[in-house]
């Protein structure tokens, strides 16, 4: 093309003149670096600007505030860069083209040789190449810092930060159209802003976020917190190609003065097309997302319509003759997402896809401390078990009995560590389970498991002192443990110890779990692994065996050289633990089978 690389050299050169790149750059590398840091402060501001305020004199506020993770950190990255970061690019090239052409210099230029596609091509050209290497520095940045402060990593972090980057380009591409219409930059800049509110009001019409690029806007963090996978972006990340393909296009027609009326029909068309697919392709059934040839998924909502609204998902066997059981899966302590992600490893997104690929649907959702972690922080006094587990692992369980594709009577409950503890809890609290399945779980109270797990990190010090120290702060925090549990109602709602309510440890301990389980009438698959750091071959699996052992509708499996995820065990420390759970790693193929053919015997 007649002077596209000449012209595009010269407006690299105007964007370092112009400190346009100096700019970007500067801004973009500035939310990128400080986004880990202010997250990583952010609880201890909090703290320090409420303990200021005298109503809140002499109130422990350590639990209102959770320890930020990477996920929090690029949170905020998405949030600022998704925000200031944008309004910027549209701003400094408000006036790519109209700019010059009020200031006459594009006019000169023209008149030696450069074509007018070539000018529009080599202007979003440039401005493309700045909004890539600003983008660049920042995330890199952003996770060179987020890597430093923070241990764990989310998922699709790619992914996300290449949304927010074509998402960027789509603005560019709207900044050009609208720059080569009219004479002004700061109309330029209101159109463009006018035509994101056109695109979010779109976005009410059931079925048009999976294909508005608007929606690119929201997906990094959608990605990052498991709302969303990466199957959905797809739609939405196709239809924005298109449309930046057709308004580059238009821009160098609108700036050409090009008359065709074919051109122009076809150029429209384009559009149009583009909006027929954000605006008029609806989803009367949930997404189904292909696994694999025999299994599909189906998004779900669990507690849709109340205050706690959970992403899920629905895995199903293809091509199912008539209908097939089901299971519940249940998660272990802490905010944890539909898979259960632990580092590199997903657990539950093996056990759905394994069952479903045998005949067994499987429902997962992400944990409600998960989602909702710091709402429920502001009310922690009155958190138990059954607002974190109990309550949504039943709404999950309802919308299996509602499904007609499912055997109302043959559905299953499987938890994994505190939720095998919580399972017969769950089944007697309406869940009316055909059988229970305990990977790693424990009839013992969760106080005596904690105390096992403090000693073994204790027993691995190798520094006396720091083991002496060690047990005497152990030996306070059970002295506080035991007389948090005489407290009244109130008192325990207002006790605090390790960031929890004393409230929610009561509760735990005045519903045993060898309670619930001397009820359970239905089968039970008990599950452990030998080499499990957190519950114990003899303490833990060997009360099971003890309270179920005489049950002919028990039974019981422990495999060797696994761990608390049931995957290969590396470590025998219960300190390098974390690491081991940093290994990419799968499920033992043998515990899916035996799970896949125990639900089978049973119904």
């Amino acid at each position: 093309m007649n002077g596209y690389f000449v012209f595009l050299k010269k407006e690299l050169f105007e964007a370092y003149k112009t400190h346009k790149l100096l700019i970007m750059c500067t801004v973009m590398l500035i939310f990128g670096a400080t986004s880990p840091f202010i997250t990583k402060l952010m609880p201890d501001i909090m703290k320090w600007t409420m303990e200021s305020e005298p109503s809140t004199s002499g109130i422990d506020l350590s639990a209102m505030f959770a320890d930020p993770t990477a996920l929090d950190s690029w949170a905020m990255f998405y949030s600022n860069v998704g925000q200031m970061g944008l309004i910027a690019l549209v701003i400094v090239f408000g006036g790519i083209i109209s700019s010059e052409i009020t200031k006459g210099t594009l006019s000169i230029i023209l008149t030696k040789g450069l074509t007018r596609p070539a000018a529009v091509l080599s202007k979003f050209t440039a401005a493309l190449l700045v909004w890539t290497g600003s983008l660049t520095v920042s995330f890199l940045a952003a996770w060179a810092c987020t890597v430093y402060l923070f241990p764990d990593s989310p998922p699709y972090v790619v992914l996300a930060v290449f949304c927010l980057w074509l998402f960027g380009v789509f603005l560019l591409s709207l900044t050009i159209l609208f720059s080569a219409l009219v004479k002004k930059s700061f109309v330029c800049v209101l159109l463009v802003g006018a035509a994101g509110i056109a695109l979010n009001i779109i976005n009410i019409i059931p079925g048009v976020s999976k294909y508005n690029p608007i929606s690119l806007f929201s997906y990094p963090i959608s990605l990052l917190q498991g709302v969303i996978i990466k199957n959905e972006v797809y739609p939405a990340l196709i239809v924005s190609v298109i449309f930046i393909g057709a308004l580059v296009l238009l821009a160098v027609m609108a700036f050409c003065k090009v008359k065709s009326r074919k051109k122009t029909a076809a150029l429209i068309l384009s559009v149009f097309f583009c909006l027929f697919l954000t605006v008029f392709i609806g989803e009367e059934t949930p997404a189904k997302i292909k696994l694999n040839k025999s299994v599909i998924s189906e998004k779900i909502t669990v507690g849709a319509g109340t205050e706690w609204e959970l992403a899920g998902l629905l895995t199903l066997p293809k091509n199912a003759q008539g209908t097939v059981p089901a299971v519940v899966l249940v998660h272990g302590s802490g905010g944890s997402d539909m898979d259960e992600t632990i580092y590199a490893n997903k657990p539950f997104k093996e056990i759905a896809e394994h069952l479903s690929s045998n005949g067994i649907a499987v429902i997962r959702y992400n944990k409600r401390t998960y989602t909702y972690g710091a709402k429920m922080a502001q009310d922690l006094g009155n958190l138990t078990v059954w607002d974190e587990t109990i309550e949504d692992a039943l709404l999950a369980t309802e919308i299996l009995k509602s499904d007609p594709r499912i055997d109302a009577d043959k559905i299953f409950i499987l938890g994994h560590s505190l939720g095998g503890m919580l399972a017969p809890r769950i089944h007697a609290s309406g869940g009316d389970y055909a059988g229970l399945i305990l990977l790693a779980g424990s009839p013992r109270q969760l106080i005596d498991i904690m105390k096992d797990q403090n000693q073994s990190a204790i027993n691995e010090l190798e520094d006396e002192e720091e083991k002496i120290t060690a047990m005497e702060e152990q030996i306070l925090f059970y002295d506080e443990f035991e007389k948090g549990l005489i407290l009244s109602e109130d008192e325990a709602k207002n006790t605090v110890l390790m960031g929890v309510s004393m409230y929610y440890f009561k509760d735990l301990h005045e519903n045993p779990t060898r309670d619930y389980l001397e009820e359970v009438t239905v089968p039970i698959l008990v599950m452990h692994a030998a080499d499990d750091l957190q519950v114990y071959t003899d303490k833990d699996f060997g009360l099971y065996k003890e309270l179920l052992g005489d049950r002919d509708n028990v039974t019981f499996i422990i495999y060797d050289g696994l761990n608390h995820l049931f995957m290969p065990a590396t470590t025998s420390k219960i300190t390098e633990l974390l690491d081991e759970y940093k290994i990419k790693s799968h499920i033992d193929y043998q515990v899916l089978t035996d799970i896949e053919e125990w639900i089978n015997a049973i119904t």
